[in-house]
């Protein structure tokens, strides 16, 4: 359900929604960071079979639950491109994110990451470009070494007037960016997973290394409407930050089962309510968008 806030007893509801909302503010910051952004080196795909192509684009609805009430926060676009970074060719995925005329009076967002990988699919670059209500900084993450147990990336923070921060961080598991981790879940091969096999990772924001761990659940179809359908295979998360409600299943990740994988629903819950984001259009896809079932009305 989703509320529409207008006059009278509904006014009474959105001031109280927004007391709390003021108080989630940086929990609503590093969610919609961790959702939508929400691993390559375990990926079963060859360059000539990968899932997307560039030129691709996919939308989503963000929506938070407080209570009964589910509101909808904003929209990101993810979208994928061939590019150039330091000398060789690259995929580029960007996500842009921003929040709607209702959240904006509460805490105003427009954020956009872009992630730069090489032809295997491994993070060369990540840029994190933040605007937050009055905050405006830039992140970058250069990823200086890597192996199959550690990885090795150096964070630059970055204001129009300092840098805030210039360091050297290790993960002692493979180590993404926070779009990259878009890839790992769409280069899996979902045919030769078994039930909750796991996956050990970590990504990088700000001076946290957050670890991830990632477990396959098996098939699932989820219904968007009476009339629309997903086949999806599902994903469960557990994450290691304050900003969830429990560290175990702290999210959930539906991936269409096609030859698209695309992320088609994502599911956190927040230690004060929850979020959740919903596609809602897609252009250019590689491959025909079978997992996409469409009832006709009677």
């Amino acid at each position: 359900m989703e509320i529409v806030f207008k006059t009278g007893m509904v006014a009474t509801q959105e001031f109280k929604c927004r007391n709390n909302f003021n108080r989630l503010d940086k929990y609503i910051r590093r969610l919609l960071v961790l959702i939508i952004g929400c691993l390559v080196s375990m990926n079963c795909f060859s360059q000539n079979t990968l899932p997307f192509q560039s030129g691709e684009q996919l939308h989503y609805d963000v929506s938070y639950k407080y209570g009964i009430m589910m509101i909808k926060a904003g929209t990101a676009r993810y979208k994928i491109t061939d590019s150039y970074f330091d000398h060789q060719t690259v995929t580029q995925t960007s996500l842009n994110f921003k929040t709607n005329s209702f959240f904006d009076k509460i805490f105003k967002i427009r954020d956009t990451l872009y992630s730069y990988l090489n032809p295997d699919l491994y993070p060369v670059y990540h840029k994190r470009c933040v605007n937050e209500g009055n905050t405006r900084f830039v992140e970058h993450l250069f990823f200086l070494d890597r192996n199959n147990n550690e990885t090795e990336v150096r964070i630059k923070k970055e204001t129009v007037k300092s840098v805030k921060l210039d360091t050297i961080m290790k993960s002692d598991v493979p180590g993404y960016d926070l779009l990259s981790i878009f890839s790992f879940a769409r280069t899996l091969d979902y045919n030769t997973l078994k039930i909750n096999q796991p996956f050990k990772l970590a990504t990088f924001v700000g001076k946290r290394m957050v670890k991830i761990n990632v477990r396959y659940k098996g098939q699932s179809i989820i219904e968007k409407s009476d009339n629309l359908k997903y086949n999806t295979f599902r994903l469960e998360v557990d994450i290691i930050d304050e900003v969830f409600d429990s560290e175990k299943n702290a999210m959930e990740i539906w991936i269409s089962n096609d030859n698209n994988k695309i992320p088609i629903k994502m599911k956190a819950k927040l230690k004060i309510g929850a979020a959740e984001a919903f596609l809602t259009s897609y252009d250019n896809l590689k491959y025909p968008f079978s997992a996409e079932v469409r009832i006709r009305k009677k």
